[in-house]
């Protein structure tokens, strides 16, 4: 049994897996639509619709603002919950909209205040207001979403893992650049898709063996 620390972790995955390079900072309105029309669904489903908005829109906010409600619900039918997902678009427009798409006077807030301002907007909770922190604003965030969560119960924590605990030990006990929190959100989630669906398919994988070490198990 070999233990891990949040940083042997990441090496972990890193030297298995390499760079993974997700969506890149400069197409950040990408990043706003993606993190929206993801939720309640899989990538299989949505990357056709992404790509289908950034043919029609080029991810322009002015264009994207500029759709009715009505056409914005057709443009991310085929994503699902297509009437809430449209309004949690539109809010999520109309918030970057009062700082007329400016990103600056958002980038110079400290990280608690941003992320309590983009969690106020509608429709967008603990997950997606972390991936704008990482995505969008460079920050140095751990995303603790439901593979991370699943993850870290296979390497030893319990069972019921909540999103704010997992994120809080991590964040503890790591000390990462923004870029390594990037594509430590990224590599999760492609491990997941690979051996995280359940602890059968964890055990075919070259982690199988691993285990947190005793002081972050403690923090669990």
């Amino acid at each position: 049994m070999k233990t891990l620390d949040v940083r042997g972790l990441y090496e972990q995955l890193y030297n298995q897996m390499g760079p993974q390079r997700w969506w890149p900072a400069e197409r950040w309105m990408e990043t706003i639509v993606g993190s929206i029309l993801i939720q309640n669904a899989s990538a299989k489903t949505v990357d056709p619709v992404i790509e289908k908005v950034g043919r029609e829109t080029g991810f322009d906010p002015q264009v994207l603002i500029g759709l009715s409600q009505e056409e914005l619900e057709q443009l991310i039918f085929e994503a699902g919950l297509y009437r809430s997902k449209a309004k949690y678009l539109r809010a999520s427009l109309e918030f970057f909209g009062q700082y007329d798409f400016d990103l600056a006077p958002l980038q110079a807030l400290e990280t608690a205040e941003l992320r309590k301002r983009i969690r106020a907007v509608n429709g967008i909770g603990n997950e997606t207001a972390d991936v704008w922190l990482v995505y969008i604003f460079g920050r140095a965030q751990f995303i603790a979403d439901s593979y991370s969560r699943r993850l870290m119960n296979f390497l030893g924590g319990t069972e019921k893992l909540t999103y704010e605990k997992v994120q809080k030990v991590v964040m503890n006990n790591s000390d990462f650049t923004p870029d390594e929190a990037r594509e430590f959100h990224a590599l999760i989630d492609e491990f997941g898709k690979l051996y995280l669906r359940n602890r059968d398919q964890f055990l075919t994988s070259w982690l199988r063996d691993a285990n947190f070490n005793e002081h972050i198990l403690n923090q669990f």
